[in-house]
């Protein structure tokens, strides 16, 4: 080779060594992203060093939350919930090399139905297609209607209970319908001695619902359902309301029924409250025991008032609400507390729970390009062996949540705070009340 072709032979050689080392330090020390849009949603991000295949994402998830309007004290706890469940499920996408994370993006739905249904309509159109929540049966009824005329998504609610929306659909509940915490109050009456009872309740799909499943079922125990009353939760005041309740229970007295055999329900949201409050200037209403449900077991709104603590206090009223225990629930329960400042309510904790089915829903559907379709259809799979912080979770042909123990709370005032204590457990295996001894929640 002579002198010319070898130094046009070395040159070539340094352009090649010093582009080779030009694109081993690009690979170190700078990313490359482009982003596109999925069927899901989900933001595609390609990125150099990344997950398997260099591609990572984000699967947006629509939070439906009550932060206002008649649940707004439920909607910061069952917030932070779902937070705490996204960061923690993002570890585990992380660690599992999933190539996706989760993203949750909060709105406010007042506790109304039409303002539900515009912010889901709103998520929908940024091309969210999964949703945790709403959390009130009206609320989903009107999601649960967008969905049957055509738009695809799948809707996991950690609280609605309304019979009516029982429907097979990909729309899933997570707590138990309302069938089955009726037969729990009803037996509940029934344990407490009670021959008749008096049900309020709030005029709503929910609200009917829950009174006629209680209905059924204290016939079949043999109680008397001596009247059944209607109210309106946006009515001014409810002294028309406290007023029907006490003529009712004067004229079981009347006819020489005892005070311990009488019972008084009442079916609402935090208004409830303000009728508690009302009721605490009747005396023949203090001599009566009074209900409530999962409307309002463990209402941060009440405990702010303090007349219907007195009266709740008063009548050891006792709420119902979907409760279990497992080996995962106190972490979950003692971080979200001490986050808060106060006790989370069950809605919350399943709220944890299905951000986590969701999730992994997602990712066994085939990840950030999986169909609404496709997810739904996981979500039957991933429940067989999912173990979460509120148990096992057994789903009937309707998708929501089959069978459940119940948690009954009271308020009492301790070392002078008025708080929501655990009173007794009903367990679904043994259809049977237990007493609760101590607080199997207590955080150090």
């Amino acid at each position: 080779m002579d002198a010319k072709a070898l130094a046009a032979a070395i040159i070539i050689i340094i352009i090649i060594a010093g582009a080779a080392a030009y694109v081993a330090m690009k690979g170190k020390g700078t990313t490359t992203t482009t982003s596109s849009q999925t069927t899901s949603g989900a933001q595609t991000s390609s990125t150099a060093g990344g997950t398997a295949g260099g591609k990572t994402a984000t699967v947006k998830i629509g939070a439906l939350l009550p932060l206002t309007g008649d649940l707004g004290s439920f909607g910061k706890s069952n917030e932070y919930a779902i937070e705490m469940a996204a960061n923690d499920l993002n570890k585990y996408l992380a660690e599992h090399n999933a190539g996706f994370q989760v993203k949750i993006v909060v709105v406010d739905t007042e506790t109304n139905p039409t303002k539900a249904l515009q912010q889901f309509d709103t998520l929908y159109s940024q091309g969210i297609r999964f949703f945790i929540g709403p959390m009130s049966s009206a609320e989903l009824s009107q999601i649960v209607s967008a969905i049957q005329q055509g738009k695809k998504a799948v809707v996991i609610s950690q609280s609605s209970t309304a019979p009516s929306l029982a429907i097979k659909d990909t729309v899933f509940r997570f707590p138990p319908p309302d069938n089955l915490q009726g037969k729990v109050l009803a037996k509940l009456y029934k344990d407490d001695g009670k021959k008749y009872v008096i049900i309020a309740y709030r005029n709503d799909d929910w609200g009917k619902g829950l009174a006629n499943a209680i209905s059924g079922y204290a016939k079949q125990e043999g109680i008397n359902v001596y009247k059944m009353i209607p109210y309106d939760p946006k009515a001014a005041n409810f002294d028309n309301l406290v007023q029907s309740i006490a003529t009712a229970v004067q004229d079981l007295e009347k006819q020489g029924v005892p005070d311990s055999q009488i019972g008084v329900e009442i079916i609402g949201f935090d208004e409830v409250g303000s009728i508690l409050k009302s009721a605490n200037s009747y005396d023949v209403l203090k001599k009566v025991q009074w209900y409530g449900s999962d409307g309002t077991a463990l209402s941060q709104s009440i405990l702010q008032n303090p007349d219907a603590v007195a009266f709740a206090e008063a009548v050891n009223w006792k709420n119902t609400v979907t409760f279990s225990l497992t080996n995962k629930t106190k972490p979950v329960y003692c971080a979200l507390e001490k986050k808060l400042g106060y006790p989370p309510d069950p809605y919350s904790l399943i709220a944890y729970d299905a951000v986590w089915v969701m999730g992994l829903a997602i990712q066994k559907a085939g990840g950030p390009k999986a169909t609404p379709d496709q997810v739904a259809n996981a979500i039957w799979s991933v429940v067989q062996t999912y173990q979460g912080v509120t148990g096992k979770i057994v789903l009937n042909q309707y998708g929501d949540r089959k069978v459940s123990d119940y948690g009954i709370f009271v308020i009492k005032t301790v070392n002078g705070h008025p708080q929501w204590v655990l009173y007794e457990i009903y367990k679904y295996q043994t259809d049977s009340f237990q007493k609760v001894n101590g607080n199997p929640l207590q955080c150090s």
